[in-house]
């Protein structure tokens, strides 16, 4: 897509249009959902739902769009807003359900009588943010990545693009196995980030 038609694109996306939302919530919606379900832990999984957040995204994105908040030239960049938009909203619930008295931390889970095992969950796979959160969370990302190596850089990069690991592992001429390491490294170091903050 060009400039210009990119540019109609997000004026009809920002303007409503059905069609060109249906398009964005299609391309968009099943990406982001991978994503956040990739930093949710079974803890926060258990209460909140990816899709959920999600849709959540994708509403704040369109309300905070309309009155003209975010510069987007191509692609790349909407895709970048949109992971630290999410990432940002899971802090939030993060946040939200480690306060007090309804901390996850504090629940217990009792198994039916005569069985001693605990109830199954979704396990580990791997909140509406203020502007200044938002900004704040994207600055964060960025030191992040700028505290990243040339190889991690890029292989953030690629996963944010939907690659495969073997498909990364073609690109960097590396091993599978090295991949999988340097995700494993570099969401830990997220998710740190976001339970930290």
């Amino acid at each position: 897509m060009d400039d210009r038609s990119w540019q109609s694109w997000i004026r009809q996306l920002v303007e409503g249009d059905p069609q060109v939302v249906g398009e964005f919530w299609r391309d968009y919606q099943p990406r982001l959902q991978r994503l956040a379900a990739g930093f949710m832990t079974s803890r926060i999984y258990r209460r909140e739902q990816p899709e959920d957040v999600v849709q959540s995204v994708c509403r704040t994105f369109l309300r905070r769009a309309q009155v003209g908040q975010f510069e987007l030239p191509d692609s790349e960049a909407l895709w970048r807003l949109l992971c630290a938009i999410t990432l940002t909203k899971i802090r939030q619930k993060v946040r939200f359900h480690r306060r007090q008295r309804r901390s996850v931390d504090r629940e217990r889970h009792f198994a039916p009588c005569g069985d001693d095992s605990q109830p199954p969950g979704p396990e580990a796979v791997a909140p509406d943010p203020t502007p200044a959160e938002a900004a704040e969370f994207a600055d964060q990302l960025r030191q992040l990545l700028a505290g990243m190596d040339e190889e991690e850089r890029r292989v953030v990069e690629l996963k944010l693009e939907q690659h495969t690991n073997l498909q990364m592992a073609r690109e960097l001429g590396c091993s599978e196995r090295t991949v999988r390491r340097i995700l494993k490294r570099v969401k830990g170091r997220l998710r740190r980030m976001i339970e930290e903050a």
